[in-house]
């Protein structure tokens, strides 16, 4: 804004009558004064002889006065060393001033931080030497309290009246929004650019006319291109002369004169590349601003691999599903043998009975391993005409290993007849097999195991236990008849764990019929509804609520409860039991 000086007083004093403005208070100001206000209120003054020979002369100034005023980009006149000698009030608020009076005699190291202050002072200083100066440029600024700003600006030489250089003017424009806008978009477009390019199928932009607007780097590379430039402004039938490339040519007219899109087409032996590839595409018309289709957006995905990985999948799934059927039907084969072994001497029921010359013997069982082969078995050994052998082992694990440590159990038994009749015997010869064996690591670290021999002659029970659940058995008392645990009181390490170990004998005696019950801990281990396990006395109160029933149903009527109690039909663990009834003659 030109200095109060540069204005006759006179002329002060008429702009601040003609808009009722008293130049004393602190706040004046001529602000909204027009130049035809001026030139009506300086006619009646020249008329009333107030002003002398200086109408043209303050019209110009006037009219410079009101452009300082009106416009909204920030003007500015410097001197010689870049200071300021006159801005308007644009550029005064730019700069936070309450009047453009305000900036006369200062810099822009006043106004902005050192760095951008400097590079403003080195222009200035060159346009002063040079006399050349410079349109239409962006700046970056950062001023004092830290806000960055761009402005576009216009900066000239100022000469004097005599033509000398006397300081630089300017004029510069605000641009920061648009910027910031431009910065926002170049980064999005750049983000844009950096996923397309890096997408693992074929994408391309094409016009109309099918003539490429772009394509990304898969693209470029599946069809061996020097540079993504090269096909812009031609066709596909220009880089690919075939019917292939005609046929989908005609494709996407169509798409484009429809503005049906195409999602995830599956195509086999359509692609531009080669036969026997397959192909996924999808294609959308692309639309201008007016709304009017102005090409057309592809993206092809060759799936060539992943499908021969899928039909390479199938026919491995199929090869083993069949080995895993005949791996079933074999191991259902292993089970049945398995079961087959155990159930030696025992009927249909199954019921297995033996007389001697005072004691008579029923016994009947339930198997039902968690899987095909289990861990879990028994075996009733015919030791003599009186005496009858009861072996039961749980092998630590399932499956294929425990089944096979189950046979060799079975096998080492049969080696010693001698040793059967003395369970304390039986299980040491065992444990040093095992022992040994057991140094291999896949072989099942241990084995628990019960062994009772039965005299059917004299009621003698003896039995050896290796760290395997006792037997159960019935006893009548004072309280009645229940069933507790058998008095085993000595009762050795699993086999398969501490060599030379020596296992000691246990000796029950009958006087009264009896039954016991034989297991292995998947039966007394599993989980009830509530997380609790079945245990020991579920078992014996089971057995006491059917001990009147023959031992197969009684073994049944066990089971049923205990599912009932797990709340499932099929049980979480090998569940092996062996009943024996004995009878006095």
């Amino acid at each position: 804004m030109a200095s109060s000086e540069e204005f006759p007083e006179s002329l002060r004093e008429i702009g601040a009558k003609s808009l009722n403005v008293d130049l004393d208070t602190p706040d004046a100001s001529l602000e909204g004064l027009t130049v035809a206000d001026l030139r009506a209120a300086l006619a009646a003054a020249h008329e009333a002889g107030k002003v002398h020979g200086q109408m043209e002369s303050i019209e110009s100034n006037l009219l410079f006065w009101q452009l300082m005023e009106s416009l909204p980009d920030h003007v500015f006149f410097k001197d010689l060393e870049s200071r300021f000698t006159c801005i308007n009030h644009s550029l005064a608020r730019f700069f936070g001033l309450e009047h453009p009076d305000d900036a006369i005699g200062k810099n822009d190291f006043d106004f902005f931080q050192k760095k951008f202050a400097k590079i403003k002072y080195d222009a200035e200083q060159e346009i002063i030497r040079t006399g050349s100066g410079w349109s239409f440029r962006e700046e970056r600024d950062r001023q004092y309290d830290g806000s960055e700003k761009w402005v576009l600006t216009t900066k000239l030489p100022l000469h004097d009246l005599n033509g000398d250089i006397c300081g630089t003017f300017g004029i510069s424009r605000d641009i920061t929004q648009r910027k910031i806008a431009e910065i926002e978009l170049d980064r999005q477009r750049h983000l844009l650019e950096t996923i397309v390019q890096i997408l693992p199928c074929r994408l391309f932009v094409r016009d109309v006319n099918d003539r490429f607007v772009m394509i990304n780097e898969e693209y470029r590379r599946a069809f061996g291109l020097e540079t993504r430039e090269e096909v812009v402004g031609k066709t596909l039938s220009e880089i690919r002369d075939n019917d292939q490339a005609r046929r989908i040519e005609a494709m996407d007219a169509e798409i484009i004169r429809t503005g049906k899109p195409v999602i995830n087409e599956l195509e086999f032996n359509q692609s531009l590349l080669g036969i026997n590839r397959w192909v996924l595409n999808s294609k959308v018309p692309l639309f201008g601003p007016d709304g009017l289709p102005e090409g057309i957006v592809g993206m092809t995905h060759d799936i060539t691999e992943q499908k021969e990985a899928e039909e390479r999948a199938q026919a491995a799934g199929n090869e083993l599903a069949k080995k895993n059927q005949q791996f079933e039907t074999e191991l259902l084969v292993a089970r049945q043998l398995q079961e087959q072994l155990m159930a030696m001497g025992f009927d249909n029921q199954p019921m297995y009975m033996r007389s001697g010359d005072r004691w008579e013997l029923e016994a009947s069982y339930l198997y039902s391993p968690s899987h095909h082969l289990a861990g879990d078995f028994f075996y009733l050994i015919p030791i003599s005409d009186n005496r009858l052998g009861i072996l039961v082992c749980d092998v630590m694990g399932h499956g294929i290993k425990a089944a096979l440590v189950t046979m060799l159990i079975r096998g080492l038994m049969l080696e010693t007849p001698v040793l059967l009749g003395e369970p304390e015997r039986v299980l040491k010869h065992l444990n040093d097999n095992l022992v040994v064996l057991a140094e291999d690591p896949e072989f099942p670290r241990f084995v628990t195991a019960l062994y009772t021999v039965i005299d059917l002659n004299n009621g003698d029970i003896r039995l050896a236990n290796a760290g395997h659940p006792a037997p159960i058995w019935r006893v009548e008392d004072k309280s009645g008849t229940h069933y507790e645990l058998c008095p085993v009181e000595n009762i050795g390490p699993a086999l398969g764990l501490i060599p030379d170990e020596i296992f000691t004998r246990n000796h029950l005696a009958l006087t009264e019929k009896t039954e016991m019950l034989f297991y292995t801990d998947g039966i007394i281990e599993q989980k009830t509804q509530n997380g609790e396990e079945w245990g020991v006395e579920n078992l014996e109160e089971a057995v006491l609520d059917h001990e009147s029933d023959e031992l197969p149903e009684q073994l049944r009527a066990i089971s049923d409860d205990l599912k009932e109690s797990a709340g499932a039909e099929e049980l979480s663990d090998d569940v092996c039991i062996i009943a024996v009834r004995l009878f006095p003659n």
